[in-house]
């Protein structure tokens, strides 16, 4: 398959993340705490859900940021 390009340490597969999403029933609103380059905020944005994300390191916000700025995401 197609690899992914990795943005932090500890990425997830998108894949995996939206499986995870989908057990929080309806939940709308998710908050990730440590957000890393926002692969969870990437996975609620694709399933229509809103999200938080606290990050203490700025270059992985400012990654988090563009990703979600896509028009498209991968």
């Amino acid at each position: 398959g197609k690899k992914e390009p990795r943005f932090h340490p500890t990425q997830k597969p998108l894949p995996v993340m939206q499986g995870c999403l989908n057990l929080t029933g309806d939940a709308q609103i998710i908050l990730d705490p440590f957000m890393g380059s926002g692969r969870t905020l990437v996975a609620a944005k694709n399933l229509g859900r809103k999200a938080i994300g606290i990050e203490l390191e700025e270059k992985y916000c400012e990654i988090a940021a563009q990703r979600l700025a896509q028009e498209r995401l991968f």
